[in-house]
């Protein structure tokens, strides 16, 4: 059965069990992303991840995967285009309304979400090992002075798992902004349910939450979050 949190259906995929013969449902705009990886291997990622993408979609909507149509979205230059940079979107040729989609590849495991909901503004995914941030440098790289009081509180065994836990919290929120690495992350605390540092006024309108591996059928030790903005009532962005 297919998760569903906060209206976002999610999926967990295997990238080696896609069928790579599907790459034909793809469309000029995924192809040419495709062909900017300079290994086989990081291309096939990619490719796998996009065919498993529109599937997912597919059986939300029932629109044939092929006929969706990939297009990209930069919030920082407002930027909309087939071929660009920015947040990954698909229009439906059955619906006029919104689709948020989100991705998360690491290694051999793709996460995805999608939705039709109305209410979500913007989403975002990751996944990572449970010990993706264990390296030299990461609390002064990636943590805010609050996170960094936070993890000394903790035993030294509980401290890696809560700085990947907190790294796929900001890496989800800066997936559903679309900015990337332009907003530091040491900038960006994640500690609580909602993001704080964003200068932005629409705080309240953020959830992050951490996903269970079990729960969207990953490997045990991995880390997932989802983090979601909603639109401001009785508006739409």
């Amino acid at each position: 059965m297919t998760p569903t949190i906060h209206g976002l259906s999610l999926a967990a995929v295997r990238l080696s069990d896609v069928d790579l013969g599907l790459i034909h449902i793809l469309d000029e705009a995924e192809i040419i992303r495709a062909n900017t990886f300079r290994f086989p291997a990081l291309r096939d990622r990619f490719v796998a991840g996009r065919i498993a993408l529109r599937l997912h979609i597919s059986a939300i909507t029932g629109d044939n995967p092929g006929a969706l149509k990939a297009t990209y979205f930069c919030p920082s230059c407002s930027n909309r285009s087939d071929h660009g940079h920015g947040i990954p979107q698909y229009q439906l040729p059955s619906y006029t309304g919104s689709l948020h989609v989100s991705l998360s590849r690491y290694g051999n495991w793709c996460l995805l979400g999608a939705s039709l909901d109305e209410n979500i503004a913007d989403v975002g995914l990751d996944i990572e090992n449970g010990a993706a941030a264990d390296f030299a440098g990461f609390q002064f790289v990636a943590m805010t002075a609050n996170e960094r009081r936070q993890l000394r509180k903790l035993p030294p065994a509980s401290r890696t798992t809560f700085q990947t836990r907190l790294w796929v919290r900001k890496e989800a929120v800066l997936k559903a902004l679309g900015t990337g690495m332009a907003t530091t992350p040491s900038l960006l605390d994640v500690s609580g349910s909602t993001p704080i540092g964003l200068g932005r006024p629409e705080q309240e309108l953020w959830n992050i939450e951490d996903l269970g591996p079990a729960e969207v059928g990953l490997p045990e030790d991995f880390a997932a979050s989802v983090a979601i903005r909603q639109h401001h009532r009785g508006k739409s962005d």
